[in-house]
């Protein structure tokens, strides 16, 4: 059942898994502010970003691999590539700008929760 997506329908489920993402991070954020917690709401924010960045760029290799089915060889250099560049972004972000951890894996913990979600939702007969 569940070959019978067409990859326009998974593409829209991409869009929905990005928008909620921004959603439930903007709300992480604000809930955050109106407590008090500044520096967890800074890390938080810049964690469900960057995922959502991330998430984008994992989309775009997935589609461009499909489109054109490069090397294997290509395909593995070019997520190792993707995969150093965001922990060196991360760790930068922890390190030098002294980013609150805490608050960064919330914010990662939020879409992570966006994109289970909408994968449960997506089974069309209900089993895992």
């Amino acid at each position: 059942m569940a070959d019978d997506i067409t990859p326009e329908i998974k593409f829209q489920i991409l869009g929905v898994i990005e928008k909620l993402g921004l959603i439930v991070t903007a709300i992480i954020v604000i809930a955050n502010i109106l407590l008090g917690y500044n520096n967890i709401a800074l890390g938080a924010g810049l964690g469900g970003v960057l995922f959502i960045l991330d998430f984008i760029a994992i989309k775009l290799l997935v589609n461009t691999i499909f489109k054109g089915a490069p090397s294997t060889v290509f395909i593995i250099l070019v997520f190792f590539i993707k995969l150093l560049i965001f922990a060196l972004i991360v760790a930068s972000l922890i390190i030098f700008a002294k980013i609150n951890i805490y608050g960064f894996f919330i914010g990662v913990t939020g879409i992570l929760i966006v994109i289970i979600g909408q994968g449960l939702r997506g089974k069309l007969d209900g089993s895992l």
